[in-house]
């Protein structure tokens, strides 16, 4: 739908030339083939054609607020950077394509998988993509605060674990609550948070099994990629845009108040996605009944006896 073929035209026209120098004035270097692409993949609004009276012909002009599009659309464009991330920071940035429907297109490549089309279990699936991904260089820098954070946390690994496979099994664990699929153990749960930076060691035993009842929850009926893309796909776009502010607060609050200084700064790039990711988290809390619910729910799991909490 995004990567189609643009037919281009040699030369701009007068209206491009008038929006190209407008961009430059505004610091940007763009091309016209440039912004004849964003118009034809929908990101920015394209030229319309108006009649110039009988026998003058035709001429284009851009909409009223064209240029303010295109400028947003330059600042997020970045070559070999993945279109569906480009989309989501201009939607972060306050702006909606002109498609719109590239912004659903966009949360639903994100948050949906295709391990429903392999032929194997969702745990086999998320330990195959794990030891792919600890084999890469981009999570070398999570690879080292894992391990920093479980030898901290050491009280609660089995006797005699070797710490790699711990990492890849949290990374396993990761990836399955990212699908929606809990295959996963309480004990899973507790290396996970503890391995993200979670105090979970220091707590005692009814308390660290009470976050896990909790987290289970949480994870499964809140930021499981299906249900967050149900969200998108179902909710006007407008309420999930006036949801980035306090999801841009939220997205700082948690890569602090977790990974701390452990763990890398985020790209620009990521920060937008997770903002983005986290308007959809805070429009399904705010759809179950909000914090007042969130926090009830908390309490349940931390008194309850044993397993789960509805």
């Amino acid at each position: 739908m995004y990567l189609c073929h643009v037919a281009r035209a040699k030369e701009p026209s007068a209206a491009a030339r008038r929006l190209l120098k407008e961009l430059s004035r505004r610091g940007l270097t763009v091309g016209h083939r440039a912004i004849e692409d964003w118009a034809a993949r929908g990101l920015a609004p394209a030229p319309a054609r108006r009649s110039l009276g009988r026998g003058q012909g035709t001429a284009s002009e851009y909409p009223a607020g064209a240029a303010d599009q295109y400028a947003a659309v330059a600042a997020v464009m970045r070559r070999g950077l993945p279109w569906q991330v480009s989309v989501l920071k201009l939607f972060a940035q306050g702006y909606l394509p002109t498609n719109e429907n590239l912004v659903r297109q966009a949360f639903h490549d994100l948050l949906t998988d295709d391990a429903a089309d392999l032929d194997e279990d969702a745990l086999g699936y998320a330990e195959r993509l794990a030891a792919q991904a600890a084999a890469t260089g981009a999570a070398r820098p999570f690879l080292r605060a894992f391990r920093r954070n479980l030898r901290r946390s050491g009280q609660i690994l089995e006797p005699g674990a070797e710490l790699e496979p711990v990492v890849t099994g949290v990374i396993a664990t990761l990836t399955l609550a990212r699908i929606g699929e809990p295959d996963w153990s309480p004990h899973a749960l507790e290396e996970m948070m503890a391995a993200v930076g979670l105090p979970i060691a220091e707590m005692a035993s009814d308390d660290r099994a009470g976050l896990t009842r909790f987290a289970d929850m949480f994870f499964t009926e809140v930021t499981a990629g299906p249900v967050l893309a149900q969200i998108a796909a179902g909710t006007p776009l407008e309420r999930i845009q006036s949801a980035i502010p306090e999801a841009r607060k939220a997205a700082r609050e948690a890569l602090l108040g977790v990974g701390g200084s452990a763990f890398p700064r985020p790209s620009e790039d990521l920060r937008a996605v997770l903002t983005a990711y986290f308007a959809l988290v805070l429009i399904r809390i705010e759809d179950l009944g909000g914090d007042e619910a969130m926090t009830e729910r908390a309490s349940r799991a931390m008194s309850a006896p044993a397993a789960s909490v509805s």
